[in-house]
């Protein structure tokens, strides 16, 4: 027996003595074995589910959602298997109870998260921010505004859906398209003493999307220079691109407590297909520069193509089913950010960001052990 095929056998072990103890009563026996079956194998899903569901009878609602939460992590269908037909009974119960839990708590998150702000700031007009959807675990039913548009975390129904961006929109794309070339020269010399820095757009995981994604999905077909990575930042990076900095100060860039959320010299090799999908959410414009085109690249919002050129700025709201392509045989490099849709009024900006970081406290505050 392989050590793999040795954890899932007691892993198994764990969790049917725990269900037996559960179902006799002795729920604080069964939660300490469903922890102990996670503890044995952290990827798997399920014993997440049990040990939720076991926290939840024992009245410890919030270690109940932590747990569950954890797990959905781990497989996003973790929450939606109680929909599937045929589903096991007792996955089907624990599921939709999981489903409920998450839903139920980062709907009372958002809440809270708008009644502070308002505390804080009484005269801040921010009804449109109390009625977005966090599409994902939102507790009732919400249609979209635009039927291409449907981002898949955060979605305000009442902005305006702007497919592309023009200069009318953000008067700002003028002082980028004046300075390419120094932000140009700056990638260029990164590239030559840090390539290092260089990492997938995107990692393995992408690859369960579909055999379309695999190309790309952890690879350097699709690679990047993060300056900010979800607000984090690269310092070597920084040091090398005082320039480019320099310029995007003058950019409502979409920020966090510690940085921009992001910031990136994005690297489309020859051959490559990045395919249709759709972004985060409809409050923010996806901002490219190319500052290396090959020719024969393009990118596609709704059904509409646009091929990029040299220095000029193209902005959309990638919450729009978009895809893009690399025909040429050579890397196609644009840098990319996310700024604010220009809609948004600062109140706005502030409280979603709140909301954002409320959202992100409590998911690294999560923990099994309860």
């Amino acid at each position: 027996m392989t050590p793999d095929q040795d954890t899932t056998k007691i892993q198994n072990r764990l969790c049917s003595s725990a269900l037996e103890a559960e179902e006799a009563g002795n729920l604080e026996r069964a939660a300490s074995l469903y922890r102990q079956a996670i503890q044995y194998d952290r990827s798997n899903p399920t014993p997440y589910l049990f040990f939720g569901f076991c926290l939840q009878l024992l009245g410890k609602m919030d270690a109940a959602t932590q747990a569950w939460s954890l797990g959905a992590d781990l497989d996003a269908r973790f929450i939606n298997a109680w929909r599937a037909d045929g589903a096991d009974e007792l996955i089907r119960q624990r599921s939709k109870a999981a489903d409920n839990a998450i839903r139920r708590h980062f709907t009372r998150l958002h809440a809270a998260c708008i009644e502070e702000f308002t505390a804080a700031y009484p005269t801040a007009d921010i009804d449109r921010i109390a009625e977005a959807i966090w599409c994902q675990t939102h507790d009732s039913e919400f249609k979209y505004r635009h039927p291409e548009q449907q981002p898949h975390l955060f979605f305000v129904p009442g902005l305006e859906p702007i497919p592309v961006y023009s200069a009318h929109h953000a008067p700002w794309f003028n002082i980028l398209e004046a300075t390419w070339t120094d932000i140009r020269d700056e990638f260029l010399a990164a590239q030559k003493v840090a390539a290092d820095e260089q990492t997938p757009y995107l990692d393995a995981n992408a690859a369960s999307l579909g055999n379309d994604w695999k190309p790309i999905a952890d690879s350097l077909n699709w690679g990047s220079f993060h300056l900010y990575k979800m607000g984090v930042p690269n310092p070597r990076l920084l040091e090398l691109f005082p320039r480019t900095l320099e310029t995007l100060a003058n950019v409502p860039l979409v920020d966090t407590p510690t940085g921009p959320s992001e910031i990136l010299f994005s690297v489309l090799q020859g051959g490559q297909h990045i395919p249709p999908h759709f972004g985060v959410a409809n409050t923010d414009m996806t901002v490219h520069l190319p500052i290396i085109f090959p020719g024969d690249a393009a990118i596609r919002v709704i059904d509409a193509d646009y091929e990029w050129q040299t220095g000029k700025v193209f902005a959309f709201d990638d919450a729009f089913r978009h895809e893009s392509w690399n025909r040429s045989a050579q890397p196609r490099v644009n840098l990319l950010f996310e700024a604010w849709h220009p809609d948004l009024t600062a109140d706005e900006q502030k409280v979603i960001a709140a909301a954002f970081q409320a959202r992100s406290l409590w998911n690294s505050s999560r923990s099994l052990d309860h």
